[in-house]
């Protein structure tokens, strides 16, 4: 995958996070589901075993870079 993809990818999943944050959803709880989902979820046809730990470590970060970030003034 060209670097530009993983920064766009990247760029895409701290969006969604921190869009749903700023609309008051529980991106903890968001993060949770998702990796529940990689792990288990059948309907997940996407996911891959071999790229799984990947994935939840990328969560994990972005999660992490978004807790960092100041709450929008109301």
């Amino acid at each position: 995958m060209s670097e530009d993809r993983v920064v766009a990818l990247e760029i895409a999943l701290k969006t969604v996070m921190a869009v749903a944050r700023n609309h008051g959803l529980d991106v903890d709880e968001l993060c949770r589901q998702s990796i529940g989902a990689i792990i288990g979820d059948p309907d997940m046809k996407w996911v891959k075993a071999d790229h799984a730990q990947n994935a939840i470590a990328e969560i994990e970060m972005a999660e992490a870079d978004i807790a960092r970030l100041p709450l929008p003034s109301a």
